[in-house]
């Protein structure tokens, strides 16, 4: 029997935002839609994994993570679709952060000199392919501001090895810290009187959003810039808060299967109603 309304939801992952536009991963590949339709088309087909999308500060461009060659790497595609550009060239653990205002993406990646598990961010010019190292000590994660003062970033973590232990206190919990760009000062940490591990900073309007599990479970915070002022937004008690990215005053992020989306106009919360147009591959029986 063939069932006409048979689902055609789908498991969503890492998802990122643009004004209206949405690009997201299910079924290994990424995915684009619009806020105000259901209809998904698939932007990549490729047998690798395309990952950790992020959008342009234009709106023109989608950085991503794929292994097409190996190790994985950081491409760049046009919006619309294309052939994507490689544009790291580590042959290492990678972690894209997102794009800056310059126009440059930022990631982050353990192939540095340095003991084990010892993480640096860089910036990369998709054009050019210039790379910027930032002169900071095993920042795992890390956000630009929009007026390129400052970078947020995140020291330690177990997100680094992929580890889901939760309410973990010891040594190597996430901390953020703040470091004037080009400034030859010490960097400032910020979550001291904080303590859950943290981890995923997002600067909006002169505070720094990010994700912690302060109360138990990985929920959505903020705080101003300068470590004050600390507030929990989400309260989530089941499913963890995974990969948030943040918009115009919006945060995207994966709750269990579904997206959601954090209005911090009003801390309005809703789940982002989103079919794939897919003959579903994984769902076939397997003899």
């Amino acid at each position: 029997m063939i069932f006409a309304n048979a689902s055609n939801q789908g498991y969503y992952r890492a998802p990122a935002l643009h004004d209206q536009t949405l690009v997201f991963t299910a079924e290994g590949d990424l995915w684009i839609t619009q806020l105000n339709q259901t209809k998904a088309s698939r932007l990549t087909s490729l047998t690798a994994e395309e990952l950790d999308a992020t959008i342009s500060k234009d709106g023109k461009w989608v950085a991503y993570t794929a292994n097409y060659e190996g190790a994985t790497e950081v491409y760049v595609m046009p919006i619309a679709g294309g052939v994507a550009k490689r544009v790291s060239f580590e042959n290492s653990r990678v972690r894209l952060q997102g794009w800056i205002a310059a126009g440059e993406v930022l990631y982050s990646t353990d192939n540095a000199f340095g003991p084990a598990n010892f993480w640096v961010l860089k910036t990369v010019n998709p054009q050019t392919l210039t790379v910027t190292d930032l002169p900071l000590a095993d920042a795992v994660e890390g956000a630009v501001d929009d007026k390129g003062e400052y970078v947020y970033f995140t020291q330690f973590g177990l997100q680094v090895s992929g580890d889901n232990a939760k309410v973990y206190r010891g040594g190597a919990k996430g901390e953020i810290w703040r470091y004037k760009m080009g400034s030859k000062q010490e960097a400032q940490k910020l979550t001291t009187a904080h303590e859950g591990s943290v981890k995923q900073p997002m600067v909006w309007q002169q505070r720094v959003y990010f994700v912690s599990d302060q109360s138990g479970n990985d929920n959505i915070w903020s705080m101003s810039v300068d470590g004050t002022d600390i507030k929990q937004h989400t309260q989530y008690s089941q499913w963890q808060v995974r990969d948030a990215q943040l918009d115009n005053g919006r945060i995207v992020f994966q709750q269990g299967a579904d997206i959601k989306l954090l209005n911090l106009a009003d801390m309005a919360e809703s789940t982002l109603d989103i079919e794939l147009t897919s003959d579903f591959a994984h769902r076939r029986e397997q003899w």
